[in-house]
C-alpha cells in the first residue's frame, strides 16, 4: 500500500465502504506512514463538520419568486414565425441594407467584369462553367503579370543574375 493509494480510499475507509483486506491494508499503512494518518484526522474533522452543520431554510418567499421569474416557454407557431419574418422584412432598416447590399454588388460585379448580360447566362449552365474558366485563367494571368512586374520581384531577379554573373566569373 502506498500514500497515494491510501490518500484515494481514505474517506471510504472512514464511511466503512471497504471490504476487510482494503481496511486492514490501510490500517496497517496507517500505523507506519504519520502523512497519512495526519490527512485522515483532517478528513475526518471535515466530515464531522459537514454532518454537524446546520441547515440553513430558505426564505418563505423565495419559492414563490422563483416560479414568477421563471420564463414560461412558448410555442411559436408557424403563423407567428412569418409574422415576425414579414415584420423584419418591411422595417426600414432591413429595405435600406438590401438596397445597400444589392448596390456594393452590383459596383463588385462591374470591378471583376461583370455585366449585366453575363448574369443573363444563368439559364445556361454550360455558358457559366465556360465564362467562370475564362475569368479565372484572365484574373489568375493578371495576377501573375502583376506579381512578376512587382518591383520586389524586379530586385530578387536582379540579385539572382548578379549572383549568377559572379559564379560565372569566379569559375
Amino acid at each position: 500500500m502506498n500514500c497515494a493509494h491510501c490518500e484515494d480510499r481514505i474517506s471510504d475507509y472512514l464511511e466503512n465502504a471497504l471490504d476487510a483486506a482494503d481496511s486492514a491494508a490501510i490500517e496497517t499503512h496507517l500505523q507506519s506512514c504519520s502523512t497519512c494518518t495526519e490527512l485522515l484526522n483532517g478528513v475526518r474533522d471535515v466530515m464531522y463538520w459537514g454532518r454537524n452543520l446546520q441547515v440553513q431554510l430558505p426564505a418563505p418567499w423565495l419559492p414563490t419568486r422563483i416560479i414568477s421569474n421563471t420564463p414560461h416557454v412558448v410555442r411559436v407557431t408557424w403563423r407567428d414565425w412569418a409574422a415576425t419574418a414579414w415584420k423584419s422584412l418591411v422595417e426600414p432598416r432591413f429595405a435600406l441594407a438590401m438596397l445597400t447590399s444589392t448596390l456594393m454588388l452590383g459596383w463588385m460585379g462591374s470591378l471583376a467584369g461583370i455585366s449585366v448580360g453575363d448574369v443573363a447566362m444563368v439559364r445556361h449552365p454550360s455558358a457559366i462553367y465556360y465564362r467562370m474558366g475564362g475569368w479565372a485563367n484572365r484574373l489568375y494571368g493578371d495576377a501573375v503579370r502583376g506579381v512578376y512586374s512587382s518591383s520586389l520581384v524586379n530586385a530578387i531577379q536582379c540579385q539572382i543574375h548578379s549572383r549568377f554573373e559572379q559564379f560565372r566569373e569566379n569559375s
